[in-house]
């Protein structure tokens, strides 16, 4: 108990947090060299002492303040996502960022999916599984398809299949039986069909058709993929040190700094490299699962749950994209994807995290 008592203690969850964000910098910086992102890992750097800064503040305070607000954050998340559809920074299509000059850009989306897991959280913990109220899920499902949807219309499919993870939430609170989870499943195929045919614009089909073949044309949307391939495949066991790996120094890794990161990682540190990495994210969403389970109130443990589903999540699909196994579409990898907004989401959550944790352990 005395060495939770620690935010750097290697039972909490900081420690695996910390140690990835380190490793991540050392890899932007690698990914960065002798390109125009010379220096994106210093602004990293930045931002990640920001971040676990605030993180270390959070740990500090009282875990309820941020449920008794998450009302008031989930309305300024609503806010600023349509604000952004009306006057924010258009890059390559996609009007997703706030432009703040010498400071760079803010991504609002990045912080609407934790002030909505905040308060889906509250919402169901102010009731016991039991007896919860039918009309609540339809009323929490609402909360978490409006910022989705605004998500989608920037456009942004990955950022908006990020909130999927907080309908978990319902799943496991409202004990679905067998035939709910049937009809649940028959609705979601079916809206994937009319969401196909009606809402997937073209490029974002031609992703999927690249991923089911991504040798069809190897030198336009396949070329991402099967460089990211190469360059994993390249990096064998113990990988061609920092600085060393040739399709990462030489440019062939496309948006290296940001979607294909894991890609200049494996190249560089190997199998062996991918192993700490992918046990270190193991350490950390199963320390959340834990979290979950110890909490003090319901709406603590929500959260908690909620918040492994994300970053397993996040994981999942920047891994796979990388190694072909699902379409090619960006979704940030915590604490090693370079950007501003992501960085101080996790760090924050982490925080928050951390402070229920120790709330935890000084009740058992």
């Amino acid at each position: 108990m005395s060495g939770m008592s620690s935010p750097l203690s290697t039972r909490n969850i900081f420690f695996p947090a910390i140690f990835l964000a380190c490793l991540g910098l050392m890899n932007i910086y690698s990914a960065g060299r002798n390109t125009p992102f010379d220096f994106l890992w210093v602004k990293q750097a930045i931002f990640l002492v920001i971040g676990f800064g605030l993180a270390f503040v959070i740990r500090q305070r009282e875990a309820g303040l941020a449920f008794d607000w998450s009302l008031l954050l989930y309305t300024l998340s609503i806010l600023s996502l349509i604000l952004v559809l009306l006057i924010g920074k258009n890059i390559g299509g996609s009007t997703r960022w706030f432009d703040l000059g010498s400071l760079g850009t803010l991504q609002p989306s990045e912080f609407a999916k934790w002030t909505t897991l905040l308060l889906v959280s509250h919402i169901w913990g102010q009731y016991q599984p039991d007896r919860t109220p039918k009309y609540l899920a339809i009323a929490v499902s609402f909360i978490i398809l409006l910022p989705a949807a605004l998500v989608f219309r920037q456009p942004d499919l990955g950022m908006a299949v990020g909130f999927l993870p907080i309908f978990v939430l319902i799943l496991l609170i409202r004990r679905l039986r067998f035939r709910s989870i049937v009809v649940a499943m028959i609705l979601l195929s079916f809206s994937g069909f009319l969401g196909w045919k009606y809402i997937l614009k073209p490029y974002q089909k031609e992703r999927v058709i690249s991923f089911l073949n991504p040798s069809k044309d190897i030198q336009g949307l396949g070329y991402q993929v099967n460089q990211s391939r190469i360059a994993i495949g390249n990096g064998g066991l113990l990988g061609h040190g920092i600085g060393g790996g040739t399709q990462t120094q030489l440019n062939f890794i496309p948006v290296k700094t940001t979607d294909f990161v894991f890609s200049v990682w494996a190249e560089e540190h190997g199998f062996i490299g991918v192993c700490v990495v992918l046990t270190l994210f193991g350490l950390l969403i199963t320390r959340m699962l834990n979290i979950g389970m110890r909490a003090q109130t319901l709406s603590e443990s929500y959260f908690a749950i909620g918040a492994a589903c994300i970053f397993a999540l996040h994981l999942f699909i920047n891994v796979g994209m990388v190694i072909g196994a699902l379409p090619n579409k960006g979704m940030a990898l915590p604490f090693f994807t370079a950007g501003g907004s992501s960085t101080l989401a996790f760090s924050i959550v982490i925080g928050l995290l951390s402070r229920i944790q120790h709330r935890g352990v000084t009740k058992s």
